[in-house]
Order: structure tokens, then sequence, then C-alpha cells
């Protein structure tokens, strides 16, 4: 039987598939090298883009911060304003109280009882120091500031009573309150007149 000789062949079949293999995996190197710059590009970009997020971000929080800071003075501003309205409004419901307190300091008075001084003490109690004919006069006096619509609590704190030659004096020391009737007032709308 005749011998063939098939090494060469074999040899030569053997490096084609040895190139093709080296082939396919320089291909598949360079595919990953290149799969792998993709890849880095693209995190890059997503990176990249992340920061520029972040600082918008950054940006509008300070922004937010500032205008919180505006709102909270506006707020205390606000605050500051509505305060001293109350107080205003309280100074002009009270305004008619000293007319209120002279008017009737002058009608609680009986005749024979003289006031000599008067003053408010730190507790915003009326103090009046006065002259009278007789003790019985500052237990009338007493009892007219008690009926009185704009005082009230008389307290009587000192009475003495000395001779002034043939006539006898009692001189006293009488506290009493301020009726405050601005705190207890309704407001209440006006009404219109219909034609």
């Amino acid at each position: 039987m005749p011998h063939i000789n098939l090494l060469p062949h074999r040899e030569l079949e053997l490096r084609a598939r040895q190139e093709r293999f080296n082939r396919i995996l320089a291909g598949i190197f360079m595919v990953s090298i290149l799969l792998v710059a993709l890849i880095d590009i693209q995190v890059h970009d997503l990176v990249s883009s992340q920061r520029i997020r972040n600082r918008y971000l950054e940006s509008e929080i300070q922004q937010v911060t500032k205008e919180i800071g505006k709102v909270n003075r506006l707020r205390m501003l606000r605050s500051h304003l509505l305060d001293r309205i109350r107080v205003i409004k309280r100074l002009q419901t009270r305004r008619s109280i000293p007319a209120h307190l002279f008017d009737q300091l002058t009608r609680t008075i009986p005749s024979g009882v003289y006031l000599t001084n008067f003053s408010q003490n730190a507790k915003g109690a009326i103090v009046l120091k006065g002259v009278a004919q007789s003790p019985a006069k500052v237990s009338n006096y007493m009892r007219r500031i008690a009926a009185s619509p704009w005082l009230a609590d008389p307290l009587l704190n000192i009475v003495r009573t000395h001779s002034v030659g043939p006539l006898r004096r009692s001189t006293f020391i009488v506290q009493t309150q301020v009726v405050d009737k601005s705190a207890h007032m309704v407001h209440r709308p006006s009404r219109s007149m219909r034609p």
C-alpha cells in the first residue's frame, strides 16, 4: 500500500487554526479594550454630569438658605411690628382712662373732704392723700369710690385725727384701683344705615 505523508498538510492546517485563533483572540482583546474604553468614557460622563448636578444643587441650596434667612428676618420684623401695633392699640384704648380718672376723682369727693396729693404706685394703684372734717366723711368717700364705675377696691391705709385749734381734722391715705373698661370692651362692626 502506498504510503501518503499527511504531516505537512496537518501542520499547515494547525498553523491556519492557530492564526485564526490568534486573530479571534486579538479581535476579542480589541473589542474588550474598546468596551472598557467606552465604559470608562460613559462612567466619566456620568461622574462629570453628576458633579455638575451637585454644583447646581449646592448653588440652589445656598440661594434657598439666603431666602430662608430673609424670611426669618421678615418674620422677626413682622413679630416686632405686631408687638408695636398691640402696644399702640392698647395705648389707644387706654388713652381716655386719665380723663375718666380725673372726672371720677372730682365726682366722688364729698363736701368736707379735700385731696392734698394723689399718685400712682409701682403696682398701678392710685394713692389718694387728703384731709377730711371727720372719719365719717372718709367712710363716705370710700363708699363713693366703691360705687364709681371707674374706681374699685378702695383700701384705707391711714386715718389720723388731730385737732387744729377748735377744729378736728382727719388725714387719710386711700388706695384704689382704676377699672380698665377698655380691656372688657367688645368691638362690634358698625351697622350701615339702610336707605
